[in-house]
């Protein structure tokens, strides 16, 4: 009980940390002037056949400076954070140990020497690989070209140059406040997914609405959130259609007065082709998909992310019993993603959780939707776990090579 109670903690902790996701249908769309701003003059009707892309607002980068800092912190869970910290001055001769577990980012001002064996700059670039063969199927030519994901989630650095090019859609719940700068988590697992060079599915198309999960009746929201992006949908081109919706939150409020719609809506989009994906596929509780679970996997900074050996159980789920033969394990820990801070900046995360392991898992649906464009989310699943690949310490990690190679041999 102790441990369930830990998880649901650990869930509820990453859920407030992501202040954001859209809520509902816009009744007035915008569109960018020449300064990039956007106004707002079209009907709604307007917007079912306004071209893409539509972007609402471009949120400001955010500032994460810490100032001068003369020793690492102590960890906290398993990490140490300093990003946006100056550690110029500091004295990190003796510290590999705590470094390896320093969650940094771009704007990390480093001290002229470092112990051996722990290079930011390498470090990061490592982190950027998706891993498990993903840049592989990429220079094949399997991209994710022609697929739509889907992003419910904070506000987002829309001009990120991991994403940019890629960002079809960004429209704001009405919870949003409108001059609130970029989140980190919302670059985070924009970037998973689609970025350029640390996602999976670096040539999708993204449709993001962006959302506030603090206020109340964000049960009902997300409902409202699904339904906007299955009508976008309908008025999409076939290479342009939304196959997934990626959201990393799943505290559902089942005792809310919007849980009813949330439930109309997953089904929605489930007989409307859409594999909607939230944490709680851990938990078993989506009344609309069965049996399909996955957990994340931990993984140290200086091991390779394309070696199926280096991975392991995530460090907060030790005990729990989640990892089993029908979980699929999915990468989580010690990713380099998009930063808020600014357009080029990028940040190494020393513990993932959940969040990390969905959007990657829709990047590599998006992959099996444009080898084989009438998949859906149970043939999928069925093939992930039959190509999934065990080590000494998991029995199901997934294998996106596998499954490609397995969807090519149905053509």
């Amino acid at each position: 009980m102790k441990s369930l109670k830990k998880v649901l903690c650990i869930i509820l902790i990453i859920t407030i940390m992501m202040q954001a996701i859209g809520c509902s249908q816009k009744e007035n769309i915008a569109e960018k002037d020449g300064m990039g701003e956007v106004s707002k003059n079209s009907t709604s009707e307007e917007k079912q056949t306004t071209s893409l892309p539509y972007i609402e607002r471009h949120p400001s980068p955010d500032n994460y400076y810490m100032g001068k800092v003369s020793k690492l912190p102590d960890a906290d869970d398993g990490q140490i954070e300093i990003r946006s910290a100056d550690l110029s001055q500091a004295d990190l001769s003796d510290e590999l140990e705590n470094l390896l577990l320093t969650t940094y980012d771009s704007k990390t001002k480093w001290p002229d020497y470092l112990p051996e064996g722990f290079n930011p700059d390498k470090i990061m670039e490592i982190g950027k690989d998706p891993g498990l063969g993903v840049r592989k199927l990429h220079k094949e030519g399997i991209t994710g070209k022609n697929v739509g994901i889907a992003i419910i989630d904070q506000e987002l650095l829309t001009e990120h140059e991991e994403f940019k090019k890629q960002l079809k859609y960004y429209s704001e719940s009405d919870f949003i406040k409108t001059k609130s700068a970029a989140a980190m988590h919302g670059a985070a697992v924009t970037s998973i997914a689609v970025g350029k060079t640390c996602g999976v599915a670096p040539e999708a198309s993204i449709y993001y609405i962006a959302e506030n999960f603090i206020i109340e009746n964000y049960t009902g929201r997300i409902a409202k959130d699904i339904n906007e992006l299955l009508d976008l949908n309908k008025t999409l081109k076939e290479d342009e259609k939304i196959r997934v919706i990626s959201i990393s939150w799943g505290a559902e409020e089942k005792e809310s007065n919007g849980y009813k719609d949330l439930r109309k809506a997953y089904q929605r989009a489930k007989e409307e082709g859409v594999f909607v994906i939230t944490t709680s596929l851990l938990k078993g509780t989506r009344e609309d998909i069965k049996k399909v679970n996955f957990i994340g996997m931990g993984k140290t900074k200086l091991t390779d992310p394309n070696d199926f050996s280096a991975y392991g159980k995530a460090s907060w789920a030790e005990e729990m019993d989640y990892y089993k033969k029908d979980y699929l394990c999915i990468p989580m820990d010690n990713r380099c993603v998009a930063a808020p801070t600014g357009v080029n900046d990028y940040a190494i995360y020393q513990t993932g959780g959940l969040s990390w392991s969905v959007p990657y898992l829709a990047g590599v649906y998006a992959l099996a939707c444009q080898v084989k464009p009438d998949i859906d989310y149970e043939e999928f699943w069925k093939i992930a776990l039959d190509t999934a690949i065990a080590n000494d310490k998991l029995d199901t990690i997934i294998n996106p090579q596998g499954i490609i190679d397995k969807l090519k041999e149905q053509r």
